[in-house]
């Protein structure tokens, strides 16, 4: 029996990637190329079967609702948060986390976080790469060449790149350089289309078309001497031309031991129960695949009903038979013999009320499972509809969308961040960076009043030490001249982290996806709501039973009590002067 080589077996599971489906249930099978094509389609307005050329009507009612699940799901880097988890220098914390934001502008996490997000909702499945020494990459799904349909990390893995000439001779030094010259010269000037049945495209510079093959392998496609059972984790590049037969024949550009697939790639699906037995789970754009094509249904019929639309008259009359309508002059009035009949046929649409209504309950029917309401997708309310009863629609609506965005932050702090992103911000903070940054007014205090203090101890100990005596009221006013100093410099100041100083200490993040932003204007009619009443009687939260009712009022809305500790404590009365004693008058 001939051995496979790694040409083979591309070749073959490439082919089997299209067209074998795996079962799910009795009733059910399933093709992850077929889901990934009619996912892209649905999402973009295009019909999955059939020409796109304009002759059906496509009445699209998933962008509006996808677009609420793009920006209702999304947040942003500054909501991740890092921190040291070291309690002997947790002052570090500070510093990282002022640095973060820009680094993260620099690495464009942002977009990281909004391909992660939007291939989520579109194929409830987001494939991540490690590049170890720069930021990871969301894979666009429509680049595998072949997976594990029911896994996508428990087998072998391959992508699909397209390389420019240029592009390849940079991976000289890395790949076979020989093999490289070799595959530009075959190369040819066009390149496949994604999901296109492998149609090509006339491309004015040449392409290579590159496979990354990895995971575990067998071992002797790297080493001709292991034996043909064994296997190991492994990757292998290569290209393929067309030789003088028309036959594909491989190159190897690069082969060598790699680590296992799950740590250069993590994978992303929200719908894992009833989405098992398959790689992708069933996201937003395939729950609205039926919806979709029975509104274009309708609206096909509608056309076809508007397309027998007709105006024509019926006449036995020699003079204005055969005469068009189009052609007679405004104000026309035509001479008619005695005893004719002039009248209109019937061109009255049949049905329409009825198609429209449907269509209308299918789009009622998508923004359901879509979780889109008209407020969302910024159409007015009903008129009457009240605020507070409008803003409870809305948070209800977005149930959905924050549980989702909830399983989106979790995965990108705890897997992303933990594995990959800390890593490659601290081996870039290690290398002594001095950075500046905008301070909050409570930075400000809190960093202001740290410094004024240290500054005001080497002075104090100079007195000291030539015999001075040192007062408080002394050491309260060179404080307060330190802090005015430090604030002179505005809340743009300059951070230094030394070269080395964060070896070993361990990071962690957290995720403030629920901040004030997300809710200010709720936050600001609670805060406002309290304040007035707080205003009215101030000295009744001295009483022990109303204070622990308010307490429990500002956590039921959201609030920290800890932050209105300072509003509600009660103050000292003022001292009244005491009132003389009445003196008896003897009448």
């Amino acid at each position: 029996m001939e051995e496979k080589t790694v040409f083979d077996f591309i070749k073959a599971e490439e082919n089997n990637w299209k067209t074998v489906r795996i079962p799910l249930t009795s009733s059910k099978d399933w093709n992850m190329y077929e889901h990934i094509e009619r996912c892209t389609n649905v999402a973009n307005a295009w019909y999955h079967t059939g020409k796109n050329d304009g002759l059906r009507p496509y009445d699209d009612i998933v962008t509006p609702i996808i677009n609420v699940a793009f920006r209702t799901e999304g947040f942003d880097a500054k909501d991740i948060v890092p921190f040291v988890d070291d309690v002997q220098k947790s002052y570090m914390s500070f510093i990282i986390k002022k640095y973060h934001p820009q680094w993260s502008r620099k690495h464009e996490l942002d977009t990281i976080i909004d391909d992660l997000v939007e291939t989520s909702i579109i194929y409830d499945l987001a494939l991540v790469k490690n590049y170890n020494n720069d930021v990871p990459e969301v894979i666009d799904l429509r680049t595998i060449a072949f997976c594990d349909q029911t896994d996508v990390l428990k087998g072998p893995l391959c992508l699909r790149h397209y390389y420019s000439i240029s592009e390849l001779v940079e991976m000289k030094g890395k790949w076979n350089g020989d093999k490289i010259d070799e595959a530009i010269i075959l190369s040819e000037e066009s390149k496949k289309v994604k999901l296109a049945n492998d149609q090509t495209a006339k491309t004015p510079g040449k392409y290579i078309e590159v496979y990354e093959l990895r995971g575990n392998l067998p071992k002797k496609w790297i080493d001709e001497s292991a034996d043909p059972y064994e296997y190991q984790n492994q990757m292998q590049v290569v290209c393929f031309y067309t030789d003088s037969e028309n036959q594909r024949q491989g190159i190897t550009l690069f082969k060598g031991k790699d680590k296992p697939l799950t740590k250069n790639f993590k994978a992303l699906k929200i719908d894992r129960i009833r989405s098992r037995g398959r790689a992708c789970g069933r996201s937003i754009v395939e729950s609205l695949f039926e919806p979709q094509v029975w509104n274009n249904y309708s609206a096909i019929k509608i056309k076809q009903l508007l397309d027998s639309a007709i105006n024509v008259l019926i006449s036995d009359s020699e003079e204005i038979g055969g005469q068009k309508l189009a052609d007679l002059k405004h104000n026309t009035v035509l001479k008619v013999e005695k005893g004719s009949v002039t009248q209109r046929l019937d061109g009255t649409l049949q049905n329409l009320p009825q198609f429209t209504q449907y269509q209308d309950r299918n789009v009622a029917n998508a923004r359901i499972i879509g979780s889109a309401g008209e407020a969302q997708l910024g159409s007015n309310p009903v008129s009457g509809t009240p605020f507070a009863l409008q803003q409870a629609v809305i948070q209800q609506g977005e149930g959905i969308h924050e549980y989702r965005q909830g399983k989106v932050s979790t995965f990108f702090a705890d897997q992303l961040y933990r594995d990959w992103i800390l890593q490659m911000m601290v081996a870039d903070l290690n290398t002594g960076k001095t950075f500046s940054e905008e301070l909050t007014l409570d930075e400000m205090m809190e960093i202001g009043e740290t410094i004024a203090k240290n500054k005001v101890e080497e002075k104090l100990k100079e007195v000291i030490f030539n015999g001075g005596v040192i007062t408080q009221e002394m050491k309260d006013t060179l404080i307060s001249q330190e802090m005015e100093e430090f604030k002179k410099g505005g809340n743009r100041k300059f951070m230094q982290i030394i070269k080395g100083e964060l070896d070993k200490i361990p990071l962690n993040v957290m995720v403030n996806i629920k901040g004030k932003q997300r809710a200010m204007a709720q936050n600001a009619d609670k805060i406002t709501n309290i304040l007035r009443e707080i205003m009215k009687n101030p000295q009744a939260f001295q009483q022990k039973g109303i204070g622990k009712a308010v307490n429990q009022l500002l956590e039921e809305s959201g609030m920290n009590p800890i932050d209105f500790s300072g509003v509600t404590a009660a103050q000292p009365s003022p001292m009244q002067p005491a009132q003389p004693q009445a003196q008896a008058v003897n009448q």
